[in-house]
């Protein structure tokens, strides 16, 4: 099983990006062990730094960051604040303080609640006073891709 991220295409993405204020990708895939693991629960608590299993950072949240995050990788020129590239992502949200919300980390490790992004990506994040729209903005998160992302933080947030 895989999960497929779908956008709707009646307008041409350069549009949906001027839109939304991001670009956007085509359809794209997690692949299926991946999807997998975030259904079954079968990404423990404890995964992170070293771990063989592929459940880390860039096993785990860097597809889903590379698949909806266009905005943080673009190139030449970044049309976000901070970098989500691939060898830059982790060491930019992790216990970094928002930009939106200065007295929230964006991941703070071990807490969903105490994490801005956590809240941009369940549109929560106007109630806590932050500001913008939610992440990514174009399609947000499916509720599998959320519970990776929801994992990932409370088993710590290791690389």
């Amino acid at each position: 099983m895989s999960v497929t991220r779908k956008v709707h295409t009646s307008l041409p993405l350069w549009a949906l990006a001027t839109v939304a204020g991001c670009a956007s990708n085509p359809p794209t895939t997690l692949d299926s062990q991946t999807a997998a693991a975030a259904s079954s629960g079968a990404i423990p608590s404890s995964a992170g730094a070293g771990s063989t299993n592929g459940s880390g950072f860039e096993a785990t949240v860097q597809p889903f960051i590379n698949m909806a995050c266009n905005c943080h990788q673009s190139s030449p020129i970044l049309m976000a604040p901070f970098s989500l590239k691939p060898g830059e992502a982790y060491k930019a949200i992790v216990n970094v303080p928002s930009m939106q919300l200065q007295s929230m980390l964006l991941v703070k490790p071990g807490s969903t609640q105490d994490s801005y992004l956590w809240h941009k990506v369940n549109n929560t994040h106007l109630a806590l006073g932050g500001s913008g729209q939610v992440m990514p903005s174009t399609i947000p998160l499916n509720a599998e891709e959320k519970k990776l992302f929801e994992r990932w933080i409370l088993g710590g947030a290791l690389p």
